[in-house]
């Protein structure tokens, strides 16, 4: 089994999905990390345009992973075709739409509150971490 989790500096896990910078792929057998890789964040919209620094930026509009309104294919296609060897993402939060899209390909979000990325994938192995949908971002744009 692979899990991904969000991250901007390998060490540390983050939040906001569609703006960290890679994620640290870890291939799990039973209780033990057999392979980890880094895989750059090349497949968000928020990446590949540079909008990583406009967080919440003035004036509303395209603040967030999902951009276009409505329906079908957005940059999520890209976050998917990128982490579908993946069967989980841990990540500090990110927004509801994401979170779907990534469900119905079989990719589940774990939201937890953990600083380091050790201390989550540990805590995932032996099923301790905690998810908290709590930290999904619920912002809707008309």
């Amino acid at each position: 089994m692979k899990i991904a989790v969000a991250t901007n500096d390998q060490r540390r896990v983050t939040g906001h999905i569609g703006r960290c910078k890679s994620f640290m792929v870890y291939e799990i057998e039973g209780q033990k990390i057999i392979n980890k890789e880094l895989r750059e964040n090349l497949f968000t919209n928020h990446r590949m345009q540079g909008h990583g620094h406009d967080h919440h930026g003035n004036g509303g509009g395209h603040s967030h992973e999902h951009h276009g309104n409505g329906g079908g294919r957005h940059s999520h296609s890209h976050l998917i075709e990128g982490l579908k060897d993946c069967e989980y993402l841990i990540s500090k939060g990110g927004g509801w739409r994401v979170v779907e899209d990534l469900k119905r390909y079989n990719i589940k979000t774990l939201f937890a509150d953990e600083e380091l990325i050790e201390d989550a994938v540990n805590k995932f192995i032996s099923g301790n971490l905690k998810d908290d949908p709590n930290l999904t971002c619920d912002h809707s744009e008309s």
